[in-house]
Formats: structure tokens, C-alpha cells, sequence
């Protein structure tokens, strides 16, 4: 990999494990090039549009990540039940090995700036989007109609947004362990 790939890259975890920590508004552009390494010039070159630009890739970069991860947690643990136990497990684990700093890849994010960057609003509604789908095809896999597949994972993702605040305000795993498990277990007839 190149140097100017190795910026890039660079650029971007920074930006992410920014955004997972701080959030959008407290995240400078001197932070980022102080986590990266990167010199000033890289940034504006692969993102001319500068922070929001980085922001809005490292938002689309996040939340693809996460559709992996959960599409591969899904082939190991295919039904809904087994799925939520074992993403529980793994967000507790990922947090704890944070000390509680890291929180959801999109949740600051959007919540500072969704009404006032296009940009990051758009990558945010696509990664929220794309993880509804892996949630949605789990649901209709365990026997859900579509639609009741739909509305429990929006439900189910309304829980672990929850679950991961309470998780980082408390500094204890024992929201995820509790409410993400419950997403799996709850009746299917009740979706």
C-alpha cells in the first residue's frame, strides 16, 4: 500500500474511533490528524470537502463493517435467539475492552448532525438501513411475514441503540446482556 493509501486509511480509522469516543462536533480536524499520523495535505487531498467529507466516508465505512459483522453472526447463529445472545456477548465484550468510551459507530453522529449535513445524514439513513435488512432477513428466516420481519427490526435496533447508551452511561455490560438477549426471545406472534 502507498503512502497516500496508508493516509487515507489512516485518516479514516481515526475518524472512526473519533466519532465511536467524542462524536461529530467535538472531533476537530486537528484531533484527527493528530490520531492518523496523516499530514494536513492528505486529508484535503482524498476528502477536498475536508471534515464532513472524512466524516460521512468514515460513517459509510462504520456502518458497512457492522452489516459484515452481523451478516457473519447471522451464518453462525441463524435464529433470532441465538443471534441477540451472541451479539450481546460480543457488544459487551467490544465495550468493555473500550473502558465504556466506545459507543455506536452512528448514534452521536446522527444525533449532532443529521438535520444539518446532508452528507452524514445520508451515510447514517444508509447504514441504518442496511443493518434493518440483516435484522429483517434474521426475522423472516425464524418465520416472521415480512412485515412483521420490518417492524421487529426496527424495534430490535431501537433496543440496541438503547442498550449500548445505557451500557456507556453506566459502564456496565448489564444493559446489553439484558435487553439485546430479549430481542431474540421475544414471542413471534407478538411482531
Amino acid at each position: 500500500m502507498g503512502r497516500k493509501a496508508q493516509h487515507r486509511s489512516a485518516l479514516l480509522r481515526a475518524t472512526q474511533n473519533l466519532l465511536r469516543q467524542k462524536g461529530y462536533l467535538a472531533m476537530g480536524v486537528a484531533d484527527i490528524l493528530r490520531a492518523s499520523g496523516a499530514p494536513r495535505g492528505s486529508l484535503y487531498h482524498h476528502f477536498p470537502e475536508g471534515k464532513v467529507a472524512l466524516a460521512a466516508e468514515a460513517v459509510r465505512v462504520e456502518g458497512e463493517t457492522v452489516r459484515r459483522h452481523l451478516l457473519r453472526l447471522m451464518q453462525d447463529h441463524p435464529t433470532p435467539e441465538a443471534f441477540f445472545a451472541a451479539y450481546a456477548a460480543r457488544l459487551g465484550a467490544w465495550m468493555a475492552a473500550s473502558d465504556f468510551r466506545d459507543g455506536c459507530p452512528l448514534a452521536t453522529v446522527m444525533l449532532e448532525t443529521a438535520s444539518e449535513d446532508p452528507p452524514l445524514q445520508q451515510a447514517g439513513q444508509a447504514a441504518f438501513a442496511s443493518w434493518l435488512s440483516v435484522f429483517s432477513a434474521l426475522f423472516t428466516h425464524g418465520g416472521l411475514p415480512p412485515e412483521a420481519a420490518q417492524r421487529r427490526a426496527l424495534q430490535s435496533l431501537a433496543i440496541i441503540e438503547g442498550a449500548l447508551l445505557l451500557a456507556r452511561v453506566q459502564q456496565s455490560t448489564v444493559p446489553l446482556a439484558t435487553l439485546i438477549p430479549a430481542c431474540g426471545r421475544l414471542s413471534l406472534d407478538a411482531a
